[in-house]
């Protein structure tokens, strides 16, 4: 298979970030990182084995075993043969993204990436504090950053092996996190909507989907280890999208909501409102707020995760009877519940997707994922009083067995 110019058009900017976590650029590694994270999500939810590569144990991260390889050719095997013995402690998502030991099966290249100033739109003047803090570090400077917006082109490259299932398996991640989620990072920000590239249209999810069933089920690759606690499962997912009408969103729009470069004052096209959406806003605007007012609690110790903590990520800091507190490093976790940035559809109507993940540990509150749904939708209405276009639950993205 030849070389692949892919263009990929973004609704709202990309973050890919880099070593110092900056986005001036578009980091290859931060969209490759994202897809991996929604193709382990997808292959836990089929049930399949898939270590956690960050890990200091070996026994919990993959390697290629190079002695089985070695010992399978001296036996006089043939090189496929003594390759699928190297593969025995390879996960189905290290087969596809690499491992010590084992290339990734492609390469993806940025050729040509369009960029647009950073911005924001808050209600409140402390969130325009806090967004510059997190995002222009401690001189809070955002008007000089640049993110990734536009009509990206990218070249995916084979690795030579596997061709047509390393192609199959790329456009099957970029799917879902196209029609149900996000792409990049700081997706909890609202970044990373984009359209699903017209190249990769004769690849379905239910065609991709089967092929790594069967590269499952033919047995070669790991299949078992330590179990990896996580709720990013597609069994406990869910998908919403909105059209919400402008006017609903007339608070974003006004000139003082705005924040960084006055190059964007006037854009339109999508609204960086997301942590008024998510956190907290002027009036009725935060979801973390609204849940309060329900009676969920958010803990007030640093050493322990309240059910608000649970489902949107735990404050980093906060001050109560007069001191300052700060979580725990190793509780520090991103928020389940993710919203888009809100795009323009037409002149009259915004596309919003909500996405959210069930936290085990919430099973008390919510019974399952269609009680998380309902959550999230009573938010919804509450804030903007309109219902959902499409919901799709990833028990249903499992279930595809034919079409798109």
């Amino acid at each position: 298979m030849e070389k692949m110019e892919i263009k990929l058009r973004t609704l709202t900017p990309l973050w890919t970030g880099g070593v110092d976590q900056t986005s001036d650029r578009l980091h290859e590694t931060g969209l490759i990182g994202s897809l991996r994270w929604w193709y382990e999500a997808l292959v836990r939810g089929l049930g399949g084995y898939v270590c956690d590569p960050t890990s200091e144990n070996p026994k919990v991260r993959c390697a290629f075993d190079s002695k089985a390889y070695e010992k399978a050719k001296k036996e006089g095997q043939s090189e496929d043969e003594a390759i699928r013995a190297g593969l025995k402690t390879v996960c189905p998502v290290c087969y596809v993204f690499g491992c010590t030991g084992w290339a990734r099966l492609f390469q993806l290249r940025a050729i040509e990436v369009p960029m647009t100033p950073l911005h924001f739109r808050t209600t409140l003047n402390m969130n325009g504090g806090w967004l510059k803090r997190v995002f222009g570090g401690e001189k809070g400077n955002i008007e000089n950053l640049q993110v990734p917006y536009g009509e990206l082109h990218l070249q995916f490259t084979p690795r030579r092996y596997d061709e047509e299932y390393a192609r199959t398996q790329f456009a099957l991640a970029l799917r879902i996190a196209a029609e149900y989620g996000g792409l990049g990072a700081r997706l909890q920000h609202g970044f990373g909507q984009i359209a699903y590239p017209r190249g990769l249209e004769d690849v379905s999810i239910a065609g991709g989907y089967s092929q790594l069933k069967a590269k499952i089920q033919q047995g070669f690759l790991r299949s078992s280890g330590t179990p990896i606690e996580t709720p990013f499962d597609l069994k406990n997912f869910v998908s919403l999208t909105y059209h919400v009408p402008s006017g609903e969103l007339k608070d974003f729009k006004r000139d003082q909501s705005h924040i960084g470069s006055s190059q964007k004052k006037q854009e339109i096209a999508y609204l960086p409102c997301v942590f008024d959406l998510r956190y907290k806003g002027e009036g009725k605007w935060g979801m973390r707020q609204w849940l309060k007012k329900k009676g969920w609690k958010e803990s007030d110790d640093p050493q322990n995760l309240g059910e608000i903590d649970l489902l949107l990520g735990p404050r980093s800091q906060w001050r109560s009877g007069g001191k300052e507190k700060k979580i725990d490093e190793e509780l520090r976790t991103a928020s389940r519940v993710f919203f888009g940035m809100p795009y323009c559809k037409d002149e009259r109507t915004y596309v919003l997707r909500v996405w959210v993940f069930l936290h085990p540990e919430l099973r008390d509150h919510l019974s399952d994922v269609a009680a998380l749904k309902n959550l999230c939708n009573e938010y919804i209405q509450y804030v903007l009083d309109v219902q959902p276009v499409s919901i799709v639950f990833g028990e249903q993205i499992l279930n595809q067995t034919q079409g798109g």
